[in-house]
């Protein structure tokens, strides 16, 4: 199976953005011991004060819908539509190659 990955702009609610980032570090260290999950970036726009971006590869697609669905995610995200501004924006991506994935 392909690797997953997507990119995710996230526009927080007024003066919430670093609630949202700091929710979703506490994401990637729900997923810091699946080896599933390759990469779970956090980061933010300059001069952009509500945005948020999330970055993420995972070994399939298949292994991103199971963290996805998990017990731990599901009451993680519980909190989140306080959070966020707006839906998520998602872009799948395929990966072509680059450094710091093996």
């Amino acid at each position: 199976m392909p690797r997953f990955a997507q990119h995710t702009r996230l526009i927080a609610a007024p003066g919430r953005r670093a609630e949202l980032v700091a929710k979703f570090l506490e994401a990637a260290e729900i997923q810091r011991a699946n080896p599933a999950c390759e990469l779970m970036l956090v980061s933010t726009e300059p001069g952009a004060a509500d945005t948020v971006y999330l970055t993420e590869v995972w070994s399939s697609e298949d292994a991103w819908a199971q963290a996805r669905d998990s017990a731990a995610i599901q009451a993680w995200a519980a909190s989140m539509p306080a959070l966020v501004n707006a839906p998520p924006e998602s872009t799948r991506l395929d990966l072509a190659g680059g450094k710091g994935l093996s």
